[in-house]
């Protein structure tokens, strides 16, 4: 913290109080340590730097005159009330005085001295006593009573205040009578007398100042020149009103003229008495000249506002080469009036605008855009280069009232082009308002350079009816070319800028593209020029242009431009004579899924490479569907989901054994993969519900779709480096219901041409996978292959099925026990002896009507008895079977 002098003691204190005598906070030094900081931060070359140092010797002469004021204070309290003299106190022998009780000794005071000439010298003028400083510390006491007076108490109000509050009132009651005198009038005074009074009070407002400056009184002086300023116009105008030439009208042109009129009366009076408030009181009445100026004939109007700008302009120049006695008022004052110059100049071009023929106004517009946001760019940039305020306020100004203009323009055009450029310039004005810190400045400098470059697009567009997509274009390349030859911060700017133009025009021009798919399946071309070979054109251009792009993204850019720019030059092509090129959008299509599948294949991005999968997806399909619409190609019924399903397994088997980059893009290609082939399979099989796939001879193409899949997942399975069951499982269900579609087509009806070959395959797999690893068991790998054989056939016999079929069961199962017991199988052991044994059963049942009736118990009995008879025996079989079941796999 800042330490000072203190006005009222001299000792070190700071703004707050003193810790010496008590005093409490001094404004002046505030306003002083606010000064030096303001100071320390100017440059010793800003011109503004005189008006802040004219104020600091301000503050300090009433500095001085409160420490004078404080200094005779104390003299009249210490004269009024002396500090008594402490006895002497009886000393110590041989001890020395110490403490409050040791007095001091003073020099014995010499009489007057007579000079030689005999005339008696004036005795010397006996110093001041100095202000006795307090001890630190414990022995720290009050000051005795009158060596310093006690501080005053501060009303709520200061009295500047009170003055300023008493002057303002008064101005402003003596300014209504001075309106209401001039509208109303006495009614018993004619012409003569009511202007030989406001003559004459206007007369001495003008006076009245410089003989209240005489005497120092210069806030009465500002009140009265506030007052003759208006005084002055209503003087004017009353004046006109009451002698003014026959004929002549009383028309806002009238005012404007005789308003600016005043204003250059009121320069001169400005530069003669040096107040503040003819400068503040400029400001209104140019505000109401410049309006009623803006009502009349164009001519006259752009005049007048142009004159009243340059009026406004000479003020603020000689506002700030002649500052008052308030410097800092006159510093605003200055500001102020260089802004509204501006402003109405500004506004006089607006107006000016306002009367050109209709056709001319949409190229005004864009050029006045233009102009703004050059003029936001300038504005950044002096913010950035850190000039004055003056600078800067001058550039706000003429940026926010250029945007003001554009804004309107754009409105009274009715030209849908201008949109986008006042929409950028909102967008340029407002982002900088809510955008961090950290980055407002590079956002404010690319938001600025984007609305200039669509201003110059649609001033192209509409000044040389050059084509809208062409325009932009054109505008990103110059922005990306200018880019890296322009310094910091304008480089990165319109590096930005570009970017943002070229990403937009690049988006609308394939989604004009786009529009040409509802042409070629629906007849309906939304509204989009799809008859104009601009679009393809600049998709082109767009695929060159990426070579200004960053590396990574080269690929992205240039897949996108050249597969919109196939699909629409095609588009347009079959246009011409759909009968004759109507295979076009089909090879059209193709190549578009094509250039899809290398971007997914070769993009740096993992954007880009997603893009491309999900193109593939979507091209593939609408190429079918422009193949089912060709007369040319004819694909045929049924084919077209068959083609499909080939383009789903390639995706699949592409995307598992193509070089890897990353697992998100593998994993969403075999996701839309299977997406594509499961809508194909649904399309095969239920094709008789769709024109385009039914046909009478294509019952083998849902079986080739099942079989196709079933080998791209086979593939994938052995390529995929993790999760091979899944792909294994998966082929294995496929490939059964192709099967079993093919066995349905061909019209199959024995059930073990269902079941044998789908356990036979699972056999192998459980047999290769028990090899591999013995450990897991022959339930988890023969159980279900030898239930999906067996299991039905048995089902089947059981319910009185064909011998053919009872012995081929029965010889199933002692095949399946056969080699559960040669390689110690538990599964194939336990489920062929179930099977067997169920079938014996079973046979046993169908002989039941043969045999006589007292040779099932007889057989019972005998069973009984030999169990009986070798019961533990038996349990030491039983026993010993169990524990072999157990030790096999």
């Amino acid at each position: 913290m800042n330490t000072y002098n203190c006005p009222r003691c001299g000792s070190p204190s700071t703004v707050d109080r003193c810790p010496v005598c008590g005093r409490g906070p001094e404004p002046l030094l505030a306003r002083l340590g606010e000064l030096d900081a303001v100071l320390a931060a100017m440059p010793a070359t800003l011109k503004s730097r005189a008006a802040v140092e004219a104020e600091r010797v301000d503050v300090l002469q009433g500095l001085t005159q409160v420490a004078a004021r404080h200094l005779a204070e104390a003299e009249r309290h210490a004269a009024q009330s002396p500090v008594p003299i402490p006895s002497p106190a009886p000393q110590t022998p041989g001890g020395p005085v110490t403490g409050p009780q040791a007095v001091p000794v003073t020099a014995p005071q010499a009489g007057p001295v007579t000079p030689p000439g005999g005339a008696p010298q004036a005795a010397p003028r006996t110093p001041l006593p100095p202000y006795p400083v307090i001890p630190q510390g414990p022995a720290a006491h009050t000051p005795p009573a009158g060596a310093f007076p006690p501080a005053r108490e501060r009303g709520e109000v200061r009295s500047k205040t009170v003055q300023t509050v008493l002057l303002s009132l008064g101005g402003l009651l003596v300014a209504a009578a001075l309106i209401i005198f001039t509208a109303v009038a006495w009614r018993n005074m004619g012409n003569s007398g009511r202007a030989a009074v406001l003559g004459g009070v206007t007369l001495l407002l003008l006076a009245v100042p410089f003989a209240l400056k005489r005497y120092r009184l210069w806030a009465t002086a500002e009140t009265f020149a506030a007052l003759a300023s208006l005084a002055l116009w209503c003087t004017t105008l009353a004046g006109y009103y009451l002698y003014r030439p026959p004929g002549a009208d009383f028309g806002p042109e009238t005012v404007g003229a005789w308003t600016a009129g005043v204003l250059v009366v009121l320069t001169a009076y400005r530069a003669a008495a040096r107040l503040t408030a003819t400068s503040w009181a400029m400001l209104p009445l140019a505000l109401i000249g410049a309006s009623y100026a803006a009502a009349g004939s164009i001519g006259t109007a752009v005049v007048l506002m142009l004159a009243i700008a340059a009026t406004l302009g000479a003020a603020s120049w000689i506002t700030g080469k002649q500052p008052g006695h308030y410097a800092k008022s006159d510093l605003w004052a200055g500001r102020l009036l260089t802004c509204a110059a501006v402003i109405a100049a500004c506004s006089a071009g607006l107006r000016a605008a306002f009367g050109v023929a209709d056709p001319v106004v949409p190229a005004i517009a864009a050029a006045v855009a233009a102009l703004a946001a050059a003029n936001l760019v300038g504005v950044h940039l002096a913010r950035r280069l850190g000039v004055t305020l003056n600078t800067m306020l001058i550039a706000g100004s003429a940026a926010a009232s250029l945007v003001l203009c554009a804004w309107v323009l754009a409105a009274r055009s009715g030209s849908a082009e201008l949109v986008i450029p006042s929409l950028a310039l909102l967008a340029a004005g407002f982002l900088p308002l809510v955008t961090p810190e950290a980055r407002r400045s590079a956002l404010a400098f690319s938001a600025a350079v984007t609305a200039g470059l669509a201003a110059v697009a649609v001033f192209a567009t509409v000044a040389f009816n050059a084509p809208d997509l062409s325009a932009y274009f054109a505008a990103f390349l110059a922005a990306r070319l200018l880019a890296p030859v322009l310094a910091e911060p304008l480089g990165s700017a319109f590096r930005s800028a570009s970017l943002v133009v070229g990403t937009g025009t690049a988006l609308v021009t394939s989604l004009v593209a786009l529009g040409g798919l509802g042409y070629l399946f629906w007849g309906d071309d939304f509204g989009w020029p799809l008859y104009d070979a601009e679009v393809p054109i600049v998709l082109v251009a767009f695929a060159f242009a990426t070579v200004l792009l960053p590396r990574r993204f080269r690929v992205d850019a240039i897949a996108l431009a050249l597969t919109f720019a196939v699909e629409s030059a095609a588009i347009l092509w079959w246009a011409q004579d759909p009968a004759r090129f109507d295979a076009v959008p089909t090879v059209a299509l193709m190549v578009c899924g094509a250039i899809g599948l290398a971007a997914a294949l070769f993009s740096r991005t993992l954007t880009g490479r997603c893009s491309g999968w999900v193109a593939v997806a979507v091209w593939a399909p609408l190429a079918g569907a422009a193949a089912d619409a060709s007369d040319t190609l004819d694909p045929g019924d049924g084919w077209i989901p068959l083609w499909l399903t080939v383009t789903a397994a390639s995706m699949l088997v592409i995307a598992v054994g193509a070089p890897r980059r990353s697992r998100p893009d593998r994993v969403l290609a075999a996701v839309l993969a299977h997406v594509l082939g499961g809508t194909s399979a649904v399309l095969g099989w239920f094709g008789e519900f769709f024109d385009w796939t039914s046909d009478a001879h294509g019952e083998l193409i849902p079986a080739a779709q099942f079989g196709i899949y079933a080998l791209a997942l086979a593939g994938a399975a052995i390529m995929a480096p993790v999760r091979k069951w899944g792909y294994v499982i998966a082929s294995l269900c496929t490939g059964t219901l192709g099967w079993w579609s093919m066995l349905i087509a061909l019209e199959v009806g024995t059930l073990e041409f269902y079941t044998a070959p789908p356990a036979a395959v699972l056999f192998l797999i459980g047999l290769w996978r028990l090899e591999r690893r013995p450990e897991t068991g022959s339930w988890s790998t023969l159980a279900l292959p030898i239930l999906v054989g067996i299991a039905p056939s048995l089902i089947t016999a059981i319910e009185g099925g064909e011998e053919v079929r009872r012995v081929g069961v029965g010889t199933a199962a002692i095949a399946v026990i056969i080699a559960g017991l040669a390689r110690r199988w538990q599964a194939p052991l336990v489920l062929g002896s179930i099977a067997l044994a169920v079938m014996t059963i079973n046979e046993l049942t169908l002989l039941g009507g043969r045999i006589p009736v007292w040779i099932p118990p007889a057989i019972g009995g005998a069973i009984l008895i030999t169990v009986g008879a070798t019961f533990e025996r038996r349990r030491r079989d039983l026993r010993r079977i169990r524990d072999t079941l157990k030790s096999m796999r």
